[in-house]
């Protein structure tokens, strides 16, 4: 055994530097030798003495000697240290020479596959396919001085071209950012404009990082209220864009035109689309665009419902009907799209007041919402409420019908008081009053209400006017016509009131207040009376002596001839030709007219200067 050769598995050992070092060397001596306040230079001389001798130093004399057993135990750790140690040593190069040998059989399977398949292990061969890894033999190249410098140049010129980009990126970033601190600048300040010109700025419902501006009405329906909610983008340059949503459909507006025959006889102003607007603006051209599609949809749910009114839904247009066979066409058109009539501005006044009132009547029925949502709730239960149908044609053919209806009568009664005139009989017309006339000092509005208030109040009422008319005889007429199309009463009614100055005249008999539902009834009560009157006013005063009336309810006239022993008659009756008069005397007839449009046959002889004419 003696004979036996002790090989090391450690590594050879290397020179270490900082064995030498004097940090090094002091915690040694102070490992060894303890602190330097033990030794002295007697201790050192003495040391040396004993070495020079071949005695044994005891360096360990000063300190209390430790026990055998504490010796065994750290020896025993220190030896399965080592071990530890060995081992791990051990398999690292066991892995490391597996590796390699892996990767000489890998390099020799592109040359010799079978002798090199018996070194390869198990896992190389099932992972990598043989010949995946080769080598080739290159000739080193040779660097000389001047290629280490033009390397060296290289290197230099990479690090001044990559510090130029990072001096070049910092200054673009610099710029960008402040260029981004302009846009944040020019958008915050827009926000700001539109929160202080009052509207209502929040984050939108369903994206709480985004500011959005609530433009439309709180009590316009579900539909139109939730597409009153833009959000407020800023584009490319800073400014606010208005994000509308997928619903929206573009600016529109509120058509009105009269039309008669298909031809457009009048129409309101066209207005621009004004893309270079300020945001304020935009927003109020979006709400007021909303408003009139609520305000059109509003318009379709009610003619529906008119038909009997004859309102008709056509082709994207709420046909009404007008004076003269004309029609109002209301539709929905699209900014900048509509098409130039040659209508003047005197024209389109109608167009225009329409179209403002049709807005006041939507904005009432939003106040109304607000005073309904204002009151306690109703109780709960399983029948679901009903959604309101607003008010807003119905108030516009109350006009129209009670204007034409009061035009018609004021025409007729004008008609007839120019024939009276022609004939020398007097006639006297006046209108006492009219709803449709606004006089913001009357007694009906408190100070405190108004103009819009007052307005609308005037325009959804039953309206009516009153028309005076007093006869030659003192006879008096107060007609009152009255307009509704609400239920019960559904069109124009007149209601007549007479009072005659002649007690038991047959004007007086009749019935002091009657009612008329047509013009043509009511026109024929009024001639029918006027003639009675004219008849009573010719006996009254004394201008045809002789005669008497043939009936007290008929305008007749009759005297005895006493050369022919018959009878002269005398007719007076009005019409829509005007006033006309016949007679029958000794086998003779006549009759003479006077109407609006000439004054007599007879050029301007008066009814008595007729009848001393042609019966004496």
């Amino acid at each position: 055994m003696g004979d036996e050769l002790a090989i090391s598995l450690r590594a050879w050992p290397s020179n270490d530097k900082t064995t030498e070092s004097l940090p090094y060397l002091i915690a040694r001596i102070n490992d060894q030798r303890g602190s330097f306040r033990n030794i002295t230079e007697a201790s050192l001389e003495e040391e040396i003495r004993l070495a020079e001798r071949g005695e044994e130093t005891d360096l360990s004399a000063d300190e209390d000697a430790v026990p055998d057993s504490q010796d065994n135990d750290a020896k025993g750790e220190k030896l399965a240290i080592a071990r530890e140690d060995m081992i791990k040593r051990v398999g690292e190069a066991y892995n490391t020479s597996s590796q390699a040998l892996d990767l000489v059989s890998l390099l020799l399977t592109s040359h010799t596959p079978k002798v090199a398949e018996a070194t390869v292990s198990p896992y190389v061969n099932q992972t990598i396919p043989f010949g995946s890894l080769g080598a080739e033999i290159m000739q080193a190249t040779k660097e000389v001085e001047s290629e280490e410098t033009s390397h060296d140049l290289v290197g230099l010129g990479w690090r001044l071209r990559s510090l130029t980009r990072s001096a070049d990126s910092l200054l673009s970033s610099a710029t960008r950012l402040e260029k981004e601190m302009e846009r944040e600048s020019t958008y915050w300040q827009q926000v700001l404009q539109v929160k202080e010109a009052g509207w209502p700025v929040s984050r939108l419902p369903g994206d709480r990082q985004t500011l959005g501006v609530r433009f439309g009405f709180a009590e316009a329906h579900a539909d139109f209220r939730d597409r009153g909610l833009a959000a407020l983008r800023r584009d490319a340059d800073g400014n606010v864009d208005l994000d509308h949503g997928r619903r929206w459909q573009g600016e529109k507006r509120l058509s009105v035109r009269l039309v008669k025959d298909g031809r457009v006889l009048a129409e309101q102003p066209m207005q621009s689309s004004g893309d270079d607007k300020t945001l304020s603006e935009r927003l109020l051209r979006a709400r007021n665009s909303l408003f009139d599609e609520e305000l059109f949809h509003e318009l379709n749910r009610e003619a529906r419902n008119l038909v009997s009114q004859e309102v008709h839904c056509m082709g994207g247009h709420v046909k009404v009907p007008y004076h003269d066979d004309c029609q109002l066409e209301i539709s929905l058109v699209d900014v900048g799209m509509e098409e130039p009539t040659n209508s003047s501005n005197e024209d389109s006044i109608i167009p225009a007041a329409i179209a403002t009132t049709l807005r006041l009547l939507l904005s009432h029925a939003h106040r109304q919402n607000l005073q309904r949502r204002s009151q306690p709730p109703a109780p709960i239960t399983d029948t679901p409420t009903a959604r309101p149908l607003y008010s807003l044609l119905r108030p516009i053919l109350e006009i129209i019908q009670h204007q034409s209806a009061r035009n018609t009568v004021q025409s007729e009664f004008d008609s007839l008081r120019i024939a009276l005139s022609s004939a020398d009989q007097a006639l006297t017309v006046a209108e006492i009053s009219s709803s449709l006339g606004f006089d913001r000092g009357s007694d009906s509005f408190p100070t405190a209400t108004s103009t819009a208030e007052a307005l609308v109040k005037r325009l959804i009422r039953p309206h009516h006017s009153q028309i005076a008319l007093t006869l030659s005889n003192q006879t008096a007429f107060l007609l009152d016509i009255r307009t509704s199309v609400f239920p019960p009463t559904y069109g124009t009614s007149f209601q007549l009131t007479t009072t005659s100055s002649t007690p038991g005249s047959a004007v007086a008999d009749m019935p002091p207040v009657m009612h008329f539902q047509t013009i043509e009834k009511l026109r024929k009560h009024v001639c029918n009376v006027t003639s009675l009157d004219i008849v009573a006013a010719l006996l009254q005063s004394g201008s045809v002596p002789g005669w008497t009336q043939t009936s007290r309810y008929q305008a007749e006239l009759q005297r005895k001839n006493m050369v022919s022993r018959t009878k002269d008659r005398l007719s007076i009756f009005i019409d829509a030709g005007g006033l006309k008069v016949r007679w029958a005397c000794n086998d003779k007839t006549g009759s003479r007219v006077w109407s609006s449009a000439s004054m007599s046959d007879d050029g301007a002889l008066s009814l008595i200067d007729v009848i001393k004419k042609e019966l004496g």
